[in-house]
């Protein structure tokens, strides 16, 4: 517990003007995505990701010190994590009337996440290291990066792939929802959680708790079940 406490500490205590770099960016981007209606096209990480990029490159500021300077955000990643948990609590007396189509939808969405990226890379003819890259785009940054370390893909690639799965997943979610016919926020927030994982559970949350409930509820389950499944499977993708 103490090593723990003291790795926590040194997380925040590294904190330095970095910080104030990701805050700027962050307020950039969100006066803009507020000004723009909340586009999803605008989304905060569409411009606060590029406009630090630069920031950095203009600077001459390597990702080791920046991420270093923001300890304290990384830090928060989990308490933000767990405070997750506190909306989903206050949908529980749903879940048991919902437990069989919650299930069938959560397996069914999380299997087709994944093997269409799957199949996709082998359509193409793409090579075995972007297929390990790609194979956990559809599942939370965290979880996906232990997946690819673990078997073997590109870190590098899988970032950027998760952030466009994300983005994608909100652009596309709401014309979707309309054709569907799909109005119950439950479902709606289930569909972001499995598909566009944190970035469409923060869009969850901008329609309501219960949507934002569901939609952490289904980037929880696609994660944990993916990172159970998705290693074990690989061997029946690669040449």
């Amino acid at each position: 517990m103490r090593e723990i406490i003291l790795q926590q500490w040194q997380l925040i205590s590294a904190t330095s003007w970095p910080l104030l770099l990701t805050l700027a960016g962050f307020w950039i981007a969100w006066w803009t995505y507020n000004r723009s209606g909340r586009a999803s096209l605008l989304h905060p990480l569409m411009i606060a990701t590029p406009l630090i990029y630069f920031t950095m490159h203009s600077i001459d500021l390597d990702f080791a010190t920046y991420y270093a300077g923001n300890g304290i955000l990384n830090w928060l990643l989990g308490p933000a994590t767990v405070a997750l948990a506190i909306p989903l609590s206050q949908q529980l007396r749903q879940l048991p009337a919902m437990f069989k189509p919650l299930t069938v939808a959560l397996l069914l969405g999380g299997l087709f996440a994944t093997l269409s990226a799957l199949l996709l890379v082998k359509l193409f003819g793409l090579s075995d290291v972007v297929l390990l890259s790609l194979a956990a785009k559809s599942v939370t940054s965290p979880i996906a990066l232990s997946i690819v370390e673990k078997i073997g893909g590109l870190t590098s690639l899988l970032a950027v792939a998760t952030m466009i799965t994300g983005l994608a997943g909100i652009v596309m979610a709401k014309t979707i929802f309309r054709l569907t016919q799909l109005e119950d926020e439950r479902w709606q927030g289930l569909i972001l959680g499995v598909t566009a994982h944190a970035i469409g559970t923060a869009k969850a949350f901008e329609s309501s708790p219960s949507c934002g409930a569901f939609a952490t509820l289904g980037m929880g389950i696609n994660g944990i079940l993916t990172a159970i499944m998705l290693p074990a499977s690989m061997g029946l993708f690669i040449s």
